[in-house]
This record gives structure tokens, sequence and C-alpha cells, in this order.
């Protein structure tokens, strides 16, 4: 079996190793990736797309029941246990006062619709979904049908602004009791396939190849200025909407960005700022997160 990392969130599923017959009786095409190790134990080839795209569907309909979950060809594929160790987290921070039912604003939800999903199953915390790409929202609506109870807890919702995140998205006196998002992390189109060339010159891949294991729409991998000036731009947003707003947290990919945006915050006396910094393997990332009322 493929050792998963000992480190995720005390409450994650999948902080144990994966159970690869379990799997296979879900998603029978998942067999055909099994790798064996010199030791015997199984595992897939995480540089493949695919061979992820199936280990998620298999977790998602072992452990959570989602029938038919599929991804609009090309776009973002999300490690599902990376994606519940931010929904923990978040509900760490959140930590309600009582046990009213709580809201949450999903910033560019793709048509994975991932967050609303683990976040409603484990939490049962309202969903607002929302993207600015529409064939990525017919897709996650697809989801919904055919998961129908999702319904209860999840509504899906364009944002028609492309050049705003949060306004236009909000109906007046609407309360959200957090956001989460994980933002766009490249600052164009060059930049990206830049990038990815390089980390596959790092690990002895094709010298010119744009080939990764998650894949990704453009809406989803760059955005002018990268990840640093979406989220100021989100701060920003999230400060002339505070009344509507609770808790709002982002993943911060480049640690290097923590320090300018904490500094935004600061100046405008945001004073509930915290980084919470969470490990899946060899990778970290971290959530930034701050409360505009007490």
């Amino acid at each position: 079996m493929e050792k998963n990392s000992k480190n995720l969130h005390s409450r994650n599923k999948f902080n144990q190793e994966y159970d690869f017959k379990k799997l296979i009786k879900h998603v029978h095409q998942l067999k055909k990736h099994i790798q064996i190790l010199p030791d015997g134990r199984q595992t897939l080839d995480f540089r493949d797309p695919e061979s992820v795209l199936l280990l998620n569907k298999a977790l998602l309909e072992s452990e959570y029941k989602i029938k038919n979950w599929s991804l609009l060809e090309g776009s973002l594929c999300p490690s599902i246990p990376g994606r519940l160790n931010y929904i923990h987290y978040l509900a760490d921070l959140i930590q309600p006062k009582n046990p009213k039912k709580i809201n949450v604003l999903d910033i560019g939800t793709g048509s994975s619709l991932i967050y609303p999903i683990l976040g409603f199953l484990e939490y049962h915390w309202n969903f607002v979904a929302t993207d600015t790409h529409i064939p990525s929202l017919q897709h996650a609506k697809k989801i919904l049908n055919d998961n129908p109870y999702l319904k209860n807890g999840i509504q899906i919702r364009h944002q028609e602004k492309n050049e705003h995140i949060l306004e236009g998205i909000l109906h007046p006196n609407e309360y959200f009791d957090a956001i989460l998002c994980n933002p766009p992390f490249f600052k164009s189109r060059e930049d990206y396939r830049q990038t990815i060339i390089k980390k596959n010159q790092k690990l002895h891949q094709e010298t010119e190849s744009t080939r990764t294991n998650f894949q990704g729409l453009s809406n989803e991998l760059w955005y002018p200025g990268g990840e640093k000036k979406f989220i100021t731009s989100m701060i920003y947003e999230s400060i002339a909407l505070r009344n509507q707003l609770g808790l709002c947290s982002v993943l911060v990919s480049d640690k290097e960005n923590l320090k300018p945006l904490k500094a935004v915050l600061e100046y405008h006396k945001i004073e509930d700022i915290k980084v919470t910094q969470m490990t899946q393997g060899n990778k970290i990332n971290r959530i930034l997160s701050w409360r505009l009322n007490k």
C-alpha cells in the first residue's frame, strides 16, 4: 500500500495508508494504474493525471458515497486529502460560538466542487460555490444533480465580473461566517510554462515538458499579478464588505507573499490575523486568515 502522510490534520480520514483493494471495488479502472514496489506494497504513479483522477473518484465514492464525480476536461485535479485538510483547519479557525448553521463562501470552486462537497458532508456547513468560468459551474451542477442530497447545503453562483472576487457575489443582507479560496498562483501563461518546465527538469523529466499531474484551466492557474495580487484584491474587497463577512481565509503557496499580505491587513488595522501551516508529505501550504468582526 502507498503510505499517506502522517502529518495531515488529526481528523483527516485519509491520514492512513490507502486501501487499494477497497478503492478498486468502487472504481474498477483504478486497478490498471496500480504499481507494485520492490517491497511488495502497492502504489500509483502520482505524476499521471488519470491515476490521480481515478484515485480521487474512488476516495469520494468509498468514504462519502459520491456518485459519478468527474472533472471538466483539462480542469484542475484536486488532491482530496489536501482539500480535506483545509476544511478541517478552517473548522478549527471558525470556532463557532453557537451551534447555528455555518454559511461558507467558496471562491473559485471549479468543476470539482470539492470544498463544498467535503465541508457539507464533514460539518453540514451551507455553501455558496462561485466561479467565473461558466462551463466549470455547469459541470459542478451535474455533480449536484447526480447527488441530489448535496443540494440541501450547496448553491452554485456565477461571478459575472471577472475583475472582482467578492463584489457582485454577495446578496444584500447576506452573511457568511467564513470564506475559503485556493487562488490562482501564476502571473501569466508564460510564467506557468517556465515554472513547470523548470520543475520537470529538476525531476529529470522531459526538458521542455509542461505536463503536470494536476492540470488546470487558465482561470484556475494564472491571474495578472499572480497569487499576491489576487489575495491583495480579495483583502480590499473583504474590507469593503466587512459587515457581511466573518472569517476570511485563503491558501498561500509562496511563503514570500505572507509578509506583504499581512502588512496590508495590519495597515487596515485588522487584528485577528493568523497563518496556519498545513503539510501533506513533503508539500507545505499555508492558510492566511483574518477576522473582520469580533
